[in-house]
């Protein structure tokens, strides 16, 4: 390929049938190693996984436009594929509330995720416990809030931001030191029986 490649910021995934693609375990562990070139060959060492079980995964994930073929390298005689993401952020276009999307493809779709951000809450944990200062030590914080419409619009809008902040200073280039960091955002409108809420 010529010239540098370079993923775009992000990619909206409209279609039931992409987002059951990227509903996948496997396949998202796939596009967080492929978030740099890589081939399958070096994803099989970092999943301890032969390359034939990884195949079919790449190969879905290619045909649906979420990973590109941008080089391709020569070992021993064979030509071996260098891939990335074709965006660094996929944004899913309301996947809980299309009557299209199954339940089961829902779960399978954050389960993974959550349960990454547990294993590496706890491993930061681990690493940093004689770091009591911020801005290194890991934290989790959960507020329950009623908001109006327009508050909720407002806030919505501000963690839009923040998450494009967060993935810009990522890419830039940084002097020094440089801390490897995971930042999870979630935000969900859940519904309360006003008879509870009377009581509160």
């Amino acid at each position: 390929m010529d010239g540098e490649y370079r993923p775009k910021d992000e990619m909206w995934v409209k279609d039931v049938e992409t987002i059951k693609v990227v509903a996948d375990g496997r396949r998202l562990a796939i596009l967080r190693l492929m978030q740099e070139p890589t081939t399958v060959k070096e994803i099989s060492a970092e999943l301890a996984l032969s390359p034939s079980k990884l195949y079919y995964h790449v190969n879905m994930l290619e045909k649906h436009g979420l990973i590109t073929v941008i080089d391709h390298n020569i070992d021993s005689g064979i030509v071996e594929k260098v891939y990335q993401v074709t965006a660094r952020q996929l944004k899913l276009v309301n996947p809980l509330i299309n009557p299209d999307v199954s339940n089961e493809t829902t779960d399978a779709l954050f389960t993974p995720l959550l349960e990454e951000t547990i294993a590496d809450f706890r491993a930061s944990l681990a690493e940093s416990a004689d770091s009591q200062q911020p801005p290194r030590y890991p934290f989790v914080s959960k507020k329950s809030v009623r908001l109006t419409d327009t508050q909720l619009t407002a806030l919505h809008a501000k963690l839009d931001t923040l998450i494009q902040e967060v993935t810009a200073m990522g890419h830039e280039d940084s002097d020094g030191d440089a801390y490897d960091l995971t930042v999870v955002f979630a935000k969900q409108r859940v519904k309360r029986d006003p008879a509870a809420m009377r009581d509160e």
